[in-house]
């Protein structure tokens, strides 16, 4: 797998919030915020459905990896989606930088990526999960 998903008892907008205040209790921020929806339909003209794409970054850990490889910033920052199906429901899906980072090909690289990878389990770990219909019954 390249991502950690979730889908989330909570509306897209709030969704965001919760995306938001998880990443900061990880110690991350939110670089980049696109819009795919709005992007879309300005550039292709074409309707779809509601898509953010969160630019995430941990400072100290962006700053390790650099030492590591200078090509490393090619690959930040670490993106988490937020995106509302046709049928409702919200789903949140974040890179796994585990995955991201295997190209570099180092010891310590791995070290780190291993722990931002479980820094961003946790922070889809934090998400409000919405009931399978097993938990229902």
């Amino acid at each position: 797998m390249y991502h950690f998903s979730k889908i989330v008892d909570c509306s897209f907008d709030q969704a965001i919030a919760e995306v938001t205040e998880a990443l900061q209790k990880e110690g991350m921020g939110i670089l980049t915020d696109i819009d795919a929806q709005a992007a879309f339909k300005k550039k292709l003209g074409v309707d779809f459905r509601r898509y953010r794409i969160l630019g995430a970054c941990h400072p100290q850990t962006a700053y390790q990896m650099l030492q590591v490889d200078d090509k490393a910033g090619v690959l930040y920052p670490c993106n988490v989606v937020v995106q509302e199906h046709n049928d409702g429901r919200v789903e949140v899906s974040a890179v796994d930088p585990l995955a991201m980072f295997l190209m570099i090909h180092s010891p310590r690289a791995k070290e780190i990526a291993l722990d931002a990878s479980q820094k961003m389990q946790r922070v889809i770990d934090r998400l409000p999960a919405a009931q399978s219909l097993m938990q229902m019954a």
